[in-house]
């Protein structure tokens, strides 16, 4: 009798782990596909937890933060609280030239966006309200229709905003007549709102090639790229010029040979603060300048200062540039 109750009971326990199993997989298999439904989409509206993302193929997406004005009286945040998606998406389709068709909710994960292109809505504030800067949304479409690849501008067609954050007076034109003669680009002088320590680059649509070239001619030497910055410009690139009187950077120098010495030696010449022998044998060979991804045109400007050819991006410490001999 035991033995069948046993068994009666034993059956029922298989029977809840088969159903709880099935359960699992279920909600597993309805999570993933909430997720994997895009891949059958080639333009949609990617709704996430603070912003929304316009996705085209796989060339080019558009970050369009929540506190977007659609008109003076709603937000894109407003038409996202209540779920109307579809209103959001029609306002949206009547300002950008490319239209979207569908619409997709991020509930679960990461946003993970697999195109070639991603930038940020460009914006412009009034009466304390952030709207999209319509005269700017051609220019995020250039590297679509170019199949997302940022093209060559002739120098000539390039222009610079340049932020004077120093202090020192005509100090942005100076350095705009110095891009101007060396370059050929054209350039806007002007103040920027307060005087700040570091300088920092904000990069619209020039290529890597051509914005090495601009942060190669002027002075500054700590250039923090700025995804987050909002100053409505046509400009391609906007360099903000700060003090750099104080330390910025912890510049960690590796190796144990004289190498390390002369490179020591080369920074502490051009005016670098932060400096730090470490007195312990290499790790990387050859030599190498690793950084974080925002701080990668300082680790640039250093390592054509030093003959360094190889650079790679980690995840250090913040503010921290790590340059090794490779000895």
């Amino acid at each position: 009798m035991n033995y069948k109750k046993r068994l009666v009971r034993l059956k029922y326990i298989i029977s809840g782990a088969s159903l709880l199993t099935i359960f699992i997989g279920t909600l597993i298999y309805i999570m993933l596909g909430e997720n994997r439904d895009t891949e059958n989409m080639t333009r949609y509206m990617l709704v996430g937890k603070k912003n929304v993302f316009l996705v085209y193929e796989d060339k080019l997406a558009i970050e369009i933060p929540f506190e977007i004005q659609l008109d003076k009286e709603k937000t894109l945040g407003d038409l996202i609280e209540v779920s109307n998606y579809k209103e959001a998406l029609n306002d949206i389709n009547y300002i950008f030239p490319e239209k979207i068709k569908d619409y997709k909710v991020l509930k679960y994960g990461e946003v993970n966006l697999p195109v070639k292109v991603s930038t940020k809505i460009p914006e412009v504030v009034v009466d304390d309200k952030r709207y999209i800067l319509t005269s700017s949304i051609e220019k995020l479409f250039e590297n679509f229709y170019n199949n997302g690849e940022k093209g060559n501008i002739e120098n000539s067609k390039v222009v610079v905003d340049i932020l004077n954050a120093n202090g020192k007076a005509g100090y942005a034109r100076k350095t705009g007549d110095k891009l101007k003669k060396e370059l050929g680009v054209k350039y806007n002088a002007a103040n920027y709102e307060t005087n700040i320590n570091e300088s920092y680059i904000i990069i619209n649509d020039l290529n890597k090639k051509q914005t090495e070239d601009v942060i190669m001619t002027v002075n500054e030497k700590y250039f923090k790229i700025r995804e987050d910055a909002t100053i409505p410009t046509l400009a391609n690139v906007i360099i903000v010029l700060g003090k750099e009187d104080k330390k910025i950077y912890d510049i960690d120098v590796v190796g144990v040979t004289e190498k390390a010495a002369e490179y020591m030696q080369t920074l502490s010449k051009d005016g670098y603060i932060g400096l730090k022998r470490v007195k312990t044998k290499a790790k990387d060979k050859p030599s190498q300048v690793s950084y974080n991804k925002e701080d990668y045109f300082v680790a640039y400007k250093i390592a054509k200062k030093l003959g360094i050819e190889n650079m790679k991006e980690e995840k250090l410490t913040k503010n921290k540039i790590v340059v090794s001999t490779g000895e």
